[in-house]
C-alpha cells in the first residue's frame, strides 16, 4: 500500500514538472538572465554576469519565515 502511495505521488510530480516546463520554455528559451547583484555572497567575492557566462549557474532561493 506504501508503495502504491509513494508511485503515485512521484506520477504526479512528473506530471506538474512537465507541465511547469512546458509553460516556461517559450518565455525563458534562448533570452539573456537578467544583470544579478547580491549585497553578500557566502563563498566568493562578488561576480558579474560576464564572469559568469557560458557556466551552470544554481541560485538557491531559500526562505523561513
Amino acid at each position: 500500500m506504501k508503495a502504491i502511495r509513494v508511485l503515485v505521488f512521484v506520477g504526479l510530480l512528473i506530471v506538474v514538472a512537465l507541465q511547469f516546463r512546458t509553460c516556461l520554455r517559450p518565455a525563458m528559451t534562448g533570452q539573456p538572465a537578467p544583470e544579478l547583484s547580491a549585497s553578500q555572497w557566502w563563498n566568493s567575492s562578488p561576480l558579474t554576469m560576464q564572469q559568469l557566462q557560458g557556466k551552470l549557474v544554481l541560485l538557491d532561493f531559500w526562505a523561513v519565515w
